[in-house]
């Protein structure tokens, strides 16, 4: 019942162009080096670029603007939040405004007194991103081996105090191995568990020699062994089925025209506002444009972000394509992948060229 009045508040939400949800990016510090992130920064670095962070009376000044254009959900997240200077005075002052607020965290710095001191401020969700499953995985991956213990003891603290926790997974060949157990952990814990077997190039940073993901190819393998591992036996044969043969016309704007515009809820519905002050649709891209909200109104950023969103044609490259239920491409993948909106992507049409060849050989082999 209450995924339908969510989804009810947010087709409303786009149809009256109210900003429902936003995400607020405090800052990208953070306390790893995960291999994957699109966005972190050490404290020294932000001091050489000569960047320092928006103060948390300027962040609660604009959620005020937020909550009057019709905002109610709001992400806090970051790098990582609880290095925030001034994290918990800016949360309690947004508790009191009346916003279900969720919060993107590692987990490693929740400790006794935090879970305590969220308790008395419930919060609507805490999205803990679980790495692996063992010291040696985050010793690989985010460059301290002890983040493990931490992150898995926040998890068991916030559950046990009756906070709402999702488990967050970012799958890279470093933790390759881990898949299954992090979704059992999710499974006994009987916590909602979302694994991403697909990263984005490092967007918003300098590449490094380091980044890590997938080839197409094994990224389409962890797809389907996520989809098989979560899904049950009768389910997964379904999605099998399903998936064997593509959509011929999927339902989209102006199919086959090339007047194709962004569908997701992201400047429809929802905005981010990124530790710079920019506002976009998404976190993962600047298109169709970025605003400014603390120079100038946030309803009036807002009404130019959103016409923008449904106005401006996206995924041409991509009109007519029969696979696109398999890649499920977005434009912030697009954008990621080729630097514009339009374009096919290489990487996702191989991958999803794979899916369907392994579902295929799957169906011969078990004769489902």
């Amino acid at each position: 019942a209450f995924l339908v009045i969510s989804d009810y508040l947010y087709q409303k939400a786009s149809r009256m162009k109210i900003p429902l949800n936003g995400a607020f990016e405090l800052s990208p510090v953070c306390n790893f080096s995960c291999k994957m992130c699109y966005v972190r920064k050490t404290p020294g670095q932000l001091q050489q670029e000569g960047k320092t962070l928006i103060p948390w009376q300027a962040w609660l000044e604009l959620a005020g603007q937020c909550r009057e254009a019709g905002t109610l959900y709001l992400l806090l997240t970051g790098g990582e939040p609880f290095l925030y200077p001034g994290f918990r005075s800016l949360y309690e002052a947004l508790h009191k405004m009346g916003f279900l607020l969720s919060i993107n965290t590692n987990g490693t710095l929740i400790d006794e007194q935090t879970v305590a001191w969220l308790k008395q401020f419930a919060p609507y969700r805490v999205n803990v991103t679980l790495y692996g499953t063992s010291p040696d995985t985050y010793r690989r991956i985010c460059g301290d081996a002890g983040g493990f213990t931490r992150a898995m003891n926040a998890i068991l603290m916030l559950k046990a105090a009756g906070i709402p926790v999702v488990i967050n997974a970012s799958m890279i060949p470093e933790n390759r191995d881990d898949m299954e157990e992090i979704i059992q952990i999710g499974k006994e814990l009987s916590l909602n568990t979302r694994v991403s077997t697909y990263m984005f190039p490092p967007m918003r940073r300098e590449r490094e020699q380091q980044d890590s993901r997938f080839t197409p190819e094994e990224s389409a393998r962890m797809f389907l062994r996520r989809c098989k591992c979560q899904l049950t036996e009768e389910g997964y044969h379904q999605f099998l089925h399903s998936s064997a043969v593509p959509s011929a016309k999927p339902e989209r704007d102006n199919w086959g025209t090339g007047e194709e515009y962004m569908r997701c809820r992201a400047g429809r519905s929802t905005f981010w506002i990124n530790w710079e002050g920019y506002m976009t649709a998404c976190g993962m891209l600047d298109f169709p444009g970025r605003m400014e909200p603390f120079r100038e109104p946030f309803l009036d950023c807002w009404l130019k972000l959103t016409e923008k969103v449904r106005t401006t044609p996206v995924l041409q490259g991509c009109a007519n394509c029969t696979k696109r239920d398999i890649c499920n491409v977005c434009v912030a993948m697009i954008y990621g992948e080729t630097g514009t909106v339009d374009q096919k992507a290489p990487y996702l049409c191989s991958m999803a060229d794979y899916i369907l060849e392994q579902i295929h050989h799957e169906l011969e082999d078990t004769h489902v």
